[in-house]
């Protein structure tokens, strides 16, 4: 069988032909400057996702709010409790409980320091697409050595 016969049964194409395609695709379909336009979209879905992420720590952090100001009513109820009771475990599930509210805090803080950095990251960033310096290598040597005119 020939290699045609083979190609075709199979709907494949000789290598060369593809090769010849994409070459003529990417000459027609690609403008000049293709690098820059794909680099003007990366900032706006970048700040799509720090929008996001800003939204994400904003909502764990009213979540943590929200157990750290359960815990605490929970926690004057259970001293109470034990006090009356003067259970040995009682006071173990107070000392539990306290300990998770230190953690939450902490957490609590955490998450405040996150967003308070996601803010500043979404706040710096820079879209620089043509940045081009065009001197004479004269001029550079200039530059470079400090020299003034």
């Amino acid at each position: 069988m020939s290699e045609e016969k083979i190609l075709s049964s199979l709907g494949l194409r000789p290598m060369e032909e593809v090769i010849e395609d994409t070459k003529d695709k990417m000459q027609t379909q690609l403008p000049a400057n293709s690098f820059d336009t794909d680099q003007t979209n990366l900032p706006a879905i970048q700040a799509l996702e720090a929008e996001e992420n800003l939204k994400d720590i904003e909502l764990a952090k009213k979540n943590i709010e929200n157990i750290i100001n359960l815990g605490d009513d929970a926690v004057k109820e259970m001293v109470e409790i034990a006090k009356q009771s003067e259970s040995p475990r009682a006071f173990e599930v107070v000392s539990t409980l306290m300990k998770t509210l230190l953690d939450a805090n902490k957490d609590y803080v955490e998450m405040s320091t996150k967003k308070r950095y996601a803010k500043e990251e979404h706040k710096t960033e820079t879209n620089v697409t043509n940045n081009n310096l065009i001197v004479s290598t004269a001029d550079l040597l200039k530059m470079i050595k400090g020299e003034n005119e």
